[in-house]
């Protein structure tokens, strides 16, 4: 089969997300199908953590039921990042808005790779506060972070 596509010249039109007819998982399956993208979830009024599995993958851990020991977790990247790890997350919930870095987290060879990871605030339909996100590998050669205030 070979494909043909109209290139004639017509007027710009940009499409809404909407109008691109996917879903949010045809997205998420776009997104993730061939780099390790895992998604997260914080309900900061249980103060529970969730993952998807591939976080799991990212930071070289088996895969567990429930809830996330964040304490760990935050022990995972290197000692310079830990502290801007918790902040990003606090500033995130006491400013209702978000944050982006690119941190230093230690690989299952004891090594350190490079992640990316955004988190935002949201308040759920039932009142409920949570910060959510996602968290790739990532190729840096420097550290990062934005924090939405």
């Amino acid at each position: 089969m070979q494909l043909q596509f109209d290139t004639s010249p017509r007027e710009a039109q940009q499409l809404k997300p909407e109008e691109l007819e996917l879903s949010a998982l045809e997205v998420l399956d776009a997104i993730s199908r061939f780099d390790a993208i895992g998604l997260w979830r914080a309900n900061l009024t249980s103060g529970l953590v969730y993952w998807s599995a591939p976080v799991y993958e990212i930071y070289g851990w088996e895969p567990q039921e429930g809830a996330v020991n964040v304490a760990a977790a935050i022990e995972a990247y290197h000692p310079d990042d830990r502290e801007v790890v918790a902040r990003c997350m606090e500033e995130t919930a006491n400013h209702k808005k978000g944050y982006r870095f690119v941190l230093r987290l230690m690989q299952p060879d004891g090594k350190y790779g490079w992640v990316k990871s955004v988190g935002l605030y949201r308040q759920r339909e039932d009142g409920t506060e949570e910060i959510f996100g996602y968290i790739e590998k990532f190729s840096a050669v420097a550290r990062s972070v934005t924090i939405l205030t």
